[in-house]
């Protein structure tokens, strides 16, 4: 298939957390012999390479040109809403759109991001949710023949229902399927009990919903215990709640603390040290980030909130109830009392990632819902 890949950001050396699971994915489809181009909108025209994948980008008014100009079997578009809806607009008619919906672009899960900000920001980011809403509302009644949505969890298919009028979403249009993991990065090696007393966390400090304030909490909570000093903490990321998140910790001479983004492959590098990823949420629709490190072995602690049970469970994760930090230590706290747990969680994680969301299950199953798309408008 010849697919052209609009997305609304893509990743680059200066911002390496922009999309990577978009990213992999277009790995992926070239790996597998299909003709991809990757589409950004932006104020101006330019183009910049990742990872040897060259992304492209273009106004408004360029793009419907450079889709044309590449003739494609299909579109694909990662994060559709009422921004970028003009540029599909022009497909119509022309080529099948398939739209894959990752968070805010959902009214329910924006709503949910807009409700944790500070008070002076709340009212303004409601409206804008309420004007998401809209948008969805208009474009989806009636549904647009060209038009196909995947979802990467059954949670987020009723966070978008909760906006729409009943049976808007066209159950023969919309797929559930989870964001791949590329197994072959986070390769699993086999952790030791001694693996259970290092934990690791990578995340953004950009929003609460990450929920980082709980890992930080639950730290000093296992500082309560006589062993604390035998664990070892490190914390990498970057944002602009990065500093005042993690002061608290600066405290602790087993807690290494690292201001940076990490490439892929230095992820990869860092699950294979430690045995534990720190992972507290507040809202997810899938949780790539902590998929990749149970895919290399790690038992991920975190919530059981919004989509995290349709991807987890207590055979392979240490889990904990929203906004709970004391559950999260707790769960540490028993994996370091018991480390055949840990152990069995360890092995579990990895068989769960691979069974469920590994690239070589997720990948062709991307490709074939491509395909079904194409094959709708003719």
């Amino acid at each position: 298939m010849r697919i052209a890949l609009l997305t609304r950001s893509y990743p680059s050396e200066d911002n390496l957390y922009q999309y990577p699971f978009v990213h992999r994915r277009v790995v992926a489809y070239l790996a597998a012999g299909h003709a991809v181009k990757v589409i950004r909108l932006g104020a101006t025209t330019g183009q910049h390479s990742f990872d040897g994948v060259e992304c492209h980008t273009v106004t408004l008014a360029d793009f419907a040109a450079a889709v044309t100009g590449f003739s494609p079997d299909v579109v694909a578009v990662h994060g559709p809403d009422e921004s970028i809806w003009p540029a599909l607009r022009s497909l119509y008619g022309k080529w099948p759109v398939c739209g894959w919906l990752h968070g805010s672009e959902i009214p329910d899960f924006f709503r949910a991001k807009a409700n944790c900000r500070p008070h002076d920001e709340r009212d303004g980011a409601l409206a804008a949710v309420e004007h998401r809403a809209a948008f969805w509302r208009e474009t989806l009644a009636p549904w647009p023949d060209e038009l196909s949505l995947t979802f990467v969890s059954e949670c987020s298919i009723g966070m978008m229902e909760r906006d729409l009028a009943p049976s808007t979403l066209q159950r023969d249009r919309i797929a559930v399927i989870p964001n791949p993991i590329d197994t072959s990065l986070f390769v699993h090696h086999a952790k030791t009990a001694a693996h259970r007393y290092r934990i690791l966390s990578i995340r953004p400090y950009d929003a609460v919903t990450y929920g980082n304030d709980m890992a930080v909490k639950a730290v000093h909570l296992l500082s309560r215990r006589p062993d604390f000093s035998a664990m070892r903490f490190t914390f990498v990321g970057d944002g602009p709640l990065f500093d005042d998140t993690l002061a608290p910790l600066r405290q602790f001479a087993n807690v290494t603390i690292e201001r940076r983004f990490l490439r892929q492959q230095e992820i990869a590098r860092m699950h294979r040290d430690h045995g534990m990823f720190l992972v507290p949420t507040r809202l997810d629709t899938q949780g790539v980030s902590r998929d990749e490190a149970m895919a290399s072995g790690l038992v991920p602690i975190t919530n059981t909130v919004c989509a995290v049970p349709e991807y987890v469970d207590a055979d392979c994760a240490g889990l904990a109830g929203a906004d709970d930090a004391a559950g999260l230590a707790d769960q540490i706290a028993r994996m370091i009392d018991n480390p055949a747990l840990f152990l069995a969680r360890s092995t579990a994680a990895a068989a769960r990632v691979r069974s469920q969301s590994g690239h070589e299950i997720v990948i062709p199953r991307e490709l074939a819902w491509l395909d079904h798309c194409r094959q709708l408008v003719v």
